[in-house]
This record gives structure tokens, C-alpha cells and sequence, in this order.
């Protein structure tokens, strides 16, 4: 069970409320000032970050003029995060470097991400009215183009903006943005709400609340262009200036705390259920879900509004299968490695069925069950041990090289050991003439139980940022009607 190391960290943390008590009017703000790139007063900055409670790293971001490239500007950003998830320690470390203009603008970029020791590099330009950029990972490639109209920014810019805009209460400024987690062009708002101090930092700062990619976070920044504290997620996680020793002395804070912050915070709490893996049909009823989030009805599911029943012995959703027998960056199918594997394994199964078994047999007895994050298949297949989003991966790059149409899920699942409902990846793969068969390879089951809750498709980060709005938030109202095999 796995949540993408929070989404690749920093992505999945978001949300704000709760401020009023620690903050106050700080008085008349100062006449806006219009900052700029070549006379930015703070050329590096170190922020600690702690997420419900605890410790867990560090992120860092300095601007300067670019070497090589008269008249552009780099921004290097790093945040490394350390923690605890199911016992396993955690690490994950993202780099950026942007290189943009004097206005702020795009003109090429560089991120390296790494979890669990698994790499992924994503590195391009910005080609007239055009993203132009290639993915790297273990074993895979992508080339990509995004188009869009008018100017661009990194998200590393904008924090950036408002000072460069001229900061004054009320103002409210629109962005499109170059996601690098994401690899997602999206539009950012900001408003700046109020002018404050706080006795969580020092001085007087302007609040300014910004949305991106649906996930809000508030920043105060002062009237030097300097942020000074920032919450998300409802006050869980806590992001304030320190300087560089202090910052990364989170590697000791962390390696001492032995305390689970991420499966706390992630659990959905329900009532107790026995034999989960043996249950066929559930009837279940969520709150907290965003308004707009809309629960999908098939794979054997059917949701009215906040409730589902799941039922094993239903008639499975019908569809096009096709597009999920292509390779991609998390299940490159085509690889020789890979397609040698499977045939290997399949042996002289016939059909689907028997090829799932063989697939899930062999997973379980040479892929150890640990909550390790991996980018690909491949990195799976090297470290011998994931997460169930690993295990996903390469049961779908596995069966897809076999010719079984196979996508990747992620929703709820019921953790007997831990009395609630943990996120979780699994797969869904297409039997000729029954349709889309839930298959867990975490739990080795060729027909998933009935405490799987299917939320989304998909197997990017992109693809799992609707997901960020319910981590925290998701509660059961109730379960009726289990049924079991």
C-alpha cells in the first residue's frame, strides 16, 4: 500500500485552514514594489518542512544569473524528505533547475526525481508556443509536446511572482505553469488576502493563497520578496525559513523518528471486517469527498453519489481494451527483458486466466512486498522488492507483453492489520468476452476482493493528483451487506 511517497512528496500535501488564531492585521501595508531577477535580495533560501507533527526534510531554492546564457536567470530548487510509511524509512529527493527570463518566463528546464533509489529525469525547452521535453526512467523514454498560448512559467516561480507584480491586498494574479512532478500544464491563481504578523516568524508579511492543479497552499511573503512561513493541508504541513544547518539537520530528526506520521494520517478509519481478502460483495459510504469528485461505476462497482456497492459476482464493465495493451514509462511492455520474462512464466498457458495465475505465482515468490516506491517495472525487476504501486506496474507491463489489455487502478483498500482503509494500486485486466477483472499482485488475488474501492485510473503522478484532495479527509460512514466467497 503506497500513496506515490506522498505523491512525490511536496505534490500531495495541500490544503489550508485553521490560521486565524496565530495570525493578526499587521497595520497599513508598504506602497507595492515591483522587485526584479537582477537585484533579488535573497539569492538562496532554506526552509524547514514537518509534516503532521514531525520532522521530514528540508527544500532549498536559489536564484541567479545563468551561466552561458546572457540575460537569463537559473532557479535550482531541492527538497529532500525523509519518513516513516508501514516501517520502511523512507527517502526522496526532487532537483529542478529553470531557466527562465528576466520576466520570469520559461526557457528550459532540467528535474531529477528520485524515490527509494529509483530515478526518474525529465529535461526540455521551450520551443515558441511550445513544451518540448523527454522523460527518462529505468528501462523507459517518452517524448513529449505540450502546446499553449501566451507565456509560461515553472512552478519554481511562483513564489516569485507576486513581489516581481507588486504585492498590495487585493490583487490577484493568473499563471499558466509548467508542473515539473507532473509534467502537466496548469493554470495558478494567487490572491493577496491580507497583510499580517505572526509570532510563527518574524516581522510583517502579505498572505497570499494560491491554487495550483487543484491544490491550495498559503505563503507569507514579505515586502522583500522573502517567504517566511507557508501551510497546507490544513495546517498539517508547516514550511518556515532556517538556515542551512538547521535545515538539513532533519536527517538525524528523521532517522530517530519511529513514528508512522504518513499511515496516520493517511488511514480511513472504518468499522472492523473480517476475512477481508474473502469478501465479495460490500456496500460502503464515504464523507469528505470534494465537491465534484465523482466515484467511477465500473469494474464491477456502481456509485450514486457517495455510496458503492462492490460486488465481485457482477457483470463487469465493458469497454475498449485496446489502448491498454501499449507500453508505457511505468509498464514498458515492449521491452526484450520484460516480454522474455513473461513468456517465460506463462509457460504453455492457454488462455487469460491461467496466465494471470502464473504472473501472480511468480510475483509472489520473487517480488518481496515492501513499501518501496519505484518509477517503472524495471526498477521493480532490479531492486526485487515494491509497494503496490511497483507491484502494479509490473504485473501490467507483464501482462500487456502477453497480449491481456491491463490498466492500473488506484483507490481504497480494507488492511485488516491496521482496522481501516489504507490507498492502494491494483490492476484491472480484460478477459475476453467477461470484460474488466480487478487482479491485486500485492495481495496475489486473480480476482480482487470486494474491499477494493476503486477512485481513479491511471498510473502518473498527473494522474493521481485527483486523489490529493481526500488524503486526510476521507471518512466511512458506513458498511452493510458483506457477502464472502
Amino acid at each position: 500500500m503506497r500513496f506515490r511517497a506522498l505523491i512525490l512528496a511536496v505534490l500531495c500535501l495541500a490544503g489550508c485552514a485553521g490560521q486565524g488564531e496565530y495570525f493578526r492585521s499587521a497595520g497599513v501595508p508598504p506602497e507595492p514594489a515591483r522587485l526584479t531577477l537582477e537585484a533579488w535580495p535573497h539569492r538562496e533560501q532554506w526552509t524547514g518542512v514537518v509534516f503532521n507533527g514531525d520532522k521530514i526534510g528540508f527544500t532549498r531554492r536559489e536564484v541567479r544569473p545563468a551561466a552561458g546564457a546572457p540575460g537569463s536567470f537559473e532557479i535550482e530548487s531541492e527538497a529532500a524528505i525523509r519518513l516513516q510509511f508501514l516501517g520502511i524509512d523512507k527517502r526522496i529527493n526532487l532537483r529542478a533547475l529553470d531557466r527562465v527570463r528576466p520576466d520570469l518566463t520559461l526557457e528550459a528546464f532540467r528535474y531529477e526525481h528520485e524515490i527509494d533509489g529509483s530515478p526518474l529525469r525529465v529535461e526540455g525547452r521551450v520551443d515558441g508556443q511550445a513544451l518540448e521535453y523527454t522523460v527518462k526512467a529505468s528501462g523507459s523514454q517518452e517524448r513529449k509536446r505540450l502546446e499553449f498560448k501566451g507565456k509560461v512559467y515553472a512552478s519554481s516561480a511562483i513564489a516569485l511572482l507576486p513581489p516581481m507584480q507588486g504585492m498590495a491586498v487585493g490583487r490577484k494574479y493568473r499563471y499558466l505553469v509548467f508542473h515539473g512532478e507532473t509534467q502537466a500544464l496548469a493554470e495558478a491563481t494567487q490572491h493577496v488576502t491580507a497583510f499580517e504578523s505572526s509570532s510563527l516568524f518574524e516581522g510583517k508579511a502579505f498572505r497570499v493563497a494560491t491554487q495550483l492543479l487543484g491544490l491550495d497552499t498559503t505563503t507569507w511573503i514579505d515586502s522583500a520578496g522573502q517567504p517566511v512561513f507557508e501551510l497546507a493541508m490544513h495546517g498539517v504541513l508547516i514550511s518556515a525559513l532556517e538556515d542551512e544547518a538547521t535545515a538539513r539537520r532533519y536527517l538525524v530528526d528523521a532517522s530517530l523518528n519511529k513514528r508512522d506520521s504518513l499511515l496516520d494520517f493517511s488511514l480511513v478509519k472504518s468499522g472492523r471486517i473480517t476475512e477481508p481478502r474473502r469478501v465479495s460483495r460490500l456496500e460502503i459510504a464515504l464523507e469528505g469527498l470534494p465537491a465534484g469528485f465523482v466515484l467511477p461505476s465500473e469494474g464491477g462497482q456502481r456509485c450514486h453519489q457517495s455510496a458503492c456497492t462492490i460486488d465481485r459476482q457482477a457483470v463487469l464493465a465493458q469497454g475498449d481494451p485496446a489502448p491498454y495493451l501499449k507500453p508505457s514509462l511505468a509498464a514498458p511492455s515492449n521491452l526484450r527483458q520484460i516480454s522474455e520474462l513473461a513468456k517465460s512464466i506463462a509457460l504453455d498457458a492457454k488462455d487469460e486466466d491461467h496466465k494471470i495465475t502464473n504472473l501472480l505465482l511468480w510475483m509472489d515468490a520473487n517480488i518481496a512486498k515492501e513499501a518501496v516506491d519505484s518509477f517503472t517495472a524495471v526498477d521493480v525487476l532490479r531492486e526485487k522488492r515494491a509497494e503496490c504501486q511497483g507491484h502494479a506496474y509490473l504485473f501490467a507491463a507483464l501482462a500487456r507483453s502477453l497480449g491481456i489489455p491491463t490498466r492500473i487502478v488506484n483507490g481504497l483498500v480494507y488492511s485488516e492489520a491496521h482496522g481501516g482503509f489504507l490507498f492502494h494500486t491494483w490492476n484491472e485486466a480484460w478477459i475476453a468476452g467477461r470484460g474488466w477483472r480487478p487482479v491485486d499482485a500485492t495481495f496475489g488475488q486473480p480476482h480482487a476482493d470486494a474491499t477494493h474501492l476503486k477512485l481513479i485510473e491511471g498510473e502518473t503522478a498527473g494522474d493521481l493528483l485527483p486523489l490529493v484532495g481526500l488524503v486526510g479527509r476521507l471518512r466511512v460512514s458506513s458498511m452493510a451487506n458483506l457477502a464472502r466467497w
